[in-house]
C-alpha cells in the first residue's frame, strides 16, 4: 500500500510541475487550435518559430508600425532589459542570437531574431526559439516576441 501511495504522489507531483510550468509560460492551452493540439505540441517539441500561416495565432509573423532600424534597436533594448544574453548580433542584417533562461528551471534556450523590412513604416520579426535540453519545452511559443 505504501508503494502505491508513493507512486500516486510522484505522479501528482510530476503532473503538478508540468501544469505549473505551462501556466508560468502562459501556454494558452484552450486557445485555437485547441487543448489536445497544444498540449501534444508542448510535450513533443522544443522549437518554436514564427510563420505567416502558423497554426498557433501567437506565432504568426508579427508586423510592427516601425521601420526596420527602429524595431531592431527595440529588440536589442528589450532583450537586454529582459535579461537575455546577446550571443551575437549583426546590425547590417538586423539579426541577433540570444541565450534565454526559462523561468521555471533556468534551462537555456537559443533565440534567433531577424527584423525583416516590409516598407518604410513597417517591419516584421522572424523569431526562432529552441531549447538546448530535452524534447519538450512546455509552451515555448507564447513569449518569444511579446516584449517588442
Amino acid at each position: 500500500m505504501t508503494v502505491i501511495k508513493i507512486i500516486v504522489l510522484t505522479l501528482v507531483f510530476i503532473v503538478g510541475v508540468v501544469f505549473l510550468t505551462l501556466y508560468r509560460n502562459d501556454a494558452h492551452l484552450f486557445d485555437p487550435p485547441g487543448f489536445s493540439k497544444r498540449l501534444s505540441t508542448y510535450l513533443t517539441t522544443n522549437v518554436a518559430e514564427t510563420a505567416d500561416d502558423h497554426v498557433f495565432p501567437e506565432l504568426r509573423t508579427p508586423v510592427f508600425n516601425a521601420g526596420a532600424d527602429k524595431l531592431y534597436q527595440r529588440v536589442l533594448y528589450v532583450a537586454g532589459k529582459s535579461g537575455w544574453t546577446v550571443a551575437a548580433h549583426d546590425s547590417d542584417n538586423q539579426n541577433a542570437n540570444f541565450v534565454v533562461r526559462s523561468p521555471m528551471f533556468l534551462f537555456e534556450d537559443d533565440v534567433f531574431i531577424q527584423v525583416q523590412f516590409v516598407d518604410m513604416d513597417h517591419s516584421s520579426l522572424y523569431v526562432r526559439s529552441s531549447s538546448r535540453k530535452g524534447h519538450a519545452d512546455l509552451a515555448p511559443t507564447t513569449a518569444i516576441y511579446r516584449p517588442c
